[in-house]
């Protein structure tokens, strides 16, 4: 995997992590959990917690040695 599709990747997941947290958040008022805050909204909180924090981690991380920064075009 080249370093522009594992940083394309790293933001996906990121930003389905952030959705995750944001459902966990707003599930009452949505009408997806009960009205009160619940065992599973907190989890549901964590696990998106824990996928944001690992797609940033995955999209900010350096090239490794030999690996190159950007495809060139020529290349297949």
């Amino acid at each position: 995997m080249d370093a522009h599709t594992r940083r394309l990747a790293g933001w996906a997941a990121a930003a389905i992590g952030a959705i995750i947290v944001i459902v966990g958040v707003f599930a009452g008022p949505i009408g997806v959990g009960d009205s009160e805050f619940g065992v599973f909204q907190i989890a549901g909180i964590i696990i998106g917690v824990v996928v944001t924090a690992i797609g940033v981690a995955v999209a900010l991380r350096r090239p490794s040695v030999g690996e190159p920064a950007t495809a060139s075009p020529s290349e297949p």
